[in-house]
């Protein structure tokens, strides 16, 4: 997928609002909701049906979960379902019993929906998640909030909405828990099919389903300042051996108070290699990049080729749906770096690996620079291979 193919799914998906206004006021803000009565394109999410598709997707079983701030009565069990119409018998259990039941991991489930999320992994270089939550009305949810920021599509039926005024945006790691979550100060509004409601991370939030209705979430964390950090520091440790030696060798002692004040001087050492480094231009871009190829080889693989998928110089090759990768190089590799993996392509290839990169749909022939036919086939025949490129007939 090419960057602008992503910004146009993007701003599909978020007109009016307009995605320079998205990545760089929303996503700085709070709580941002777009009205969508009639906004066919988002409602269209899950497909034309998505309680039938939901419905039909009983492999999801054992990875659904629930929650009711209003049960009436013990949850069902997910246990030994056999077939979609036992599936669709335990969720009217679920929603007999005031429960909102949370289905994950549809990207699988319908195509556009995958190609949205890869749009924002694109745009974003962060791991992108997709759930639905299906509830009945009169169900309440508790108040909680999620570790990741969230873009919330109404599909069916309506819901209102308890959402804190601000969020501490916290860690994705927990301290000790309150008692009871309290909302404290916040709005509250109803949602219809089409709208759009943007909470980022942390947002503390209550739902209550006025009657049947399913909305659909998209999780996913722009980057952050403490993970740029991170990833200076990952940089800086990569060329300073200093950075990693032992330190904490008796670290069972000294984190009962003796001799912790030890760690002090080698880490403000530390410290000040990394702001050093941080100011030697180039140095936080090089760390950016290596994070962005790291990040992007973490996600879900592509999908694998057909093992007849064997390009000929005469084969016409096109990008893959879901495909898309992040290079860097140092003086004698390339790191092309895609979903589910790396390849490290020889430096004398790059102009014969740019096209292939850069260019939708070419005859493998047609490839420039000077490679031999060879060298040509055997660099398609790989990107074939992992899913980058497919046979465009």
């Amino acid at each position: 997928m090419m960057l602008s193919e992503a910004q146009r799914e993007l701003e599909r998906l978020l007109a009016p609002l307009t995605l320079d206004e998205f990545l760089d006021r929303t996503l700085n803000g709070g709580l941002h909701r777009q009205l969508g009565a009639g906004s066919a394109g988002r409602m269209a999410l899950l497909g034309p049906d998505p309680r039938a598709l939901l419905g039909a997707a009983f492999e999801l079983a054992p990875r659904l979960t629930f929650h009711s701030a209003n049960p009436l009565g013990p949850a069902p069990s997910l246990a030994g379902v056999a077939n979609a119409d036992d599936f669709r018998a335990r969720i009217a259990q679920f929603h007999a019993r005031n429960y909102s039941v949370r289905f994950p991991e549809l990207r699988t489930l319908w195509p556009p929906l995958d190609r949205l999320a890869r749009a924002l992994e694109v745009l974003l270089y962060q791991p992108v998640t997709t759930s639905a939550f299906w509830s009945m009305g009169g169900m309440r949810a508790p108040v909680h909030y999620d570790d990741h920021d969230l873009i919330v599509v109404q599909l069916l039926g309506a819901k209102r909405w308890h959402v804190a005024d601000s969020s501490e945006l916290p860690n994705t790691w927990r301290g000790i828990p309150p008692d009871v979550e309290e909302l404290g100060p916040h709005s509250t509004f109803d949602v219809q099919p089409g709208d759009l409601v943007y909470l980022p991370r942390g947002t503390l939030h209550s739902v209550d389903a006025t009657e049947e209705s399913l909305h659909l979430s998209i999780g996913f964390t722009p980057l952050t300042l403490r993970e740029a950090l991170i990833a200076a520091l990952d940089q800086l440790a990569d060329v300073e051996r200093t950075l990693r030696t032992t330190v904490g060798g008796r670290l069972a002692w000294q984190l009962r108070g003796a001799g912790v004040e030890r760690l002090s001087a080698p880490l403000l050492e530390a410290l000040e290699r990394l702001r050093a480094a941080c100011r030697t231009p180039g140095f936080l871009g090089a760390a950016l990049q290596l994070r962005a190829s790291r990040t992007v080889a973490a996600l879900a693989p592509l999908p694998a080729a057909p093992a007849a998928a064997v390009p000929g110089l005469d084969t016409e090759l096109t990008h893959t749906d879901l495909a898309f990768c992040h290079l860097t190089a140092s003086a004698g590799k390339i790191d092309f770096s895609y979903p589910g993996g790396h390849l490290y392509v020889h430096r004398g290839a790059e102009p014969g690996l740019l096209y292939m990169v850069n260019t939708p749909r070419f005859r493998v022939r047609d490839v420039p620079g000077e490679l031999s036919d060879e060298v040509r086939l055997s660099l398609a025949a790989r990107l074939v291979q992992i899913g980058f490129l497919k046979l465009a007939h």
